[in-house]
């Protein structure tokens, strides 16, 4: 049997002679190559494309690994990817599952796991950590909570009491008294909520709001 041949992509060597250490105990996988960002990763696939599982770390300061996945991806469909990382959150996994990798595992895996992910991945197939699973399934079952997140935590807190303020349909003047704020300032933040939010009108904005949890 061939061995997996894997490029690990990581900004640190310590880390770096760690995984290295843990795969090619394996008796099908082999480390071919190593690269300390993005940039030299695509190097060398240029004049290396046999390449069959990439180990691809995300925060590097010379192309990082999302944007490296998705060239990757695009040049060597080939080539599967798995991200190997410290970021459990739920953005760096979205962003690495839509650039193309196939797996995500947190660097704290076990050997064995790690082992597991690699031959997974090599196979076509998807390998998630038991953290990152859950946060997947938390995103399935709870998409809206997601979506509140993301949108309003570009509001500010005043931006999101008038928000709350508009729901009860009252005037901007009564927002005003209440807020302690002015009728032209009130006038301004709804601006800035409609446009931030990308919505077009009052309506839209108490019905983004009844589905947000932000009706009191």
């Amino acid at each position: 049997m061939e061995k997996i041949k894997t490029l690990l992509v990581d900004d640190h060597k310590i880390v770096r002679d760690g995984i290295k250490m843990i795969l090619n105990s394996a008796p099908n996988i082999e480390v071919t190559a190593e690269a300390s960002n993005g940039v030299d990763a695509l190097k060398y696939l240029e004049n290396n494309n046999n390449i069959d599982v990439v180990l691809m770390d995300i925060s590097m300061t010379e192309l990082n690994g999302v944007d490296a996945t998705e060239i990757i991806k695009k040049l060597y469909s080939k080539i599967n990817i798995l991200a190997l990382t410290m970021h459990s959150e739920e953005s760096y996994i979205s962003k690495m599952m839509n650039a193309g990798a196939l797996g995500y595992v947190l660097k704290d895996i076990s050997s064995e796991n790690l082992i597991d992910a690699v031959k997974t991945v090599a196979e076509g197939k998807n390998y998630y950590c038991n953290s990152v699973s859950n946060t997947i399934i938390s995103k399935l079952l709870n998409p809206s909570n997601s979506n509140k997140h993301q949108k309003t935590s570009i509001l500010s807190k005043r931006e999101i009491s008038v928000l709350k303020e508009v729901t009860k349909g009252i005037s901007n003047i009564e927002i005003a008294k209440v807020l302690e704020i002015s009728n032209r300032t009130v006038e301004t933040h709804r601006r800035n909520i409609l446009k931030k939010l990308g919505l077009k009108n009052t309506a839209e904005m108490i019905t983004y709001a009844i589905k947000n949890g932000y009706v009191e």
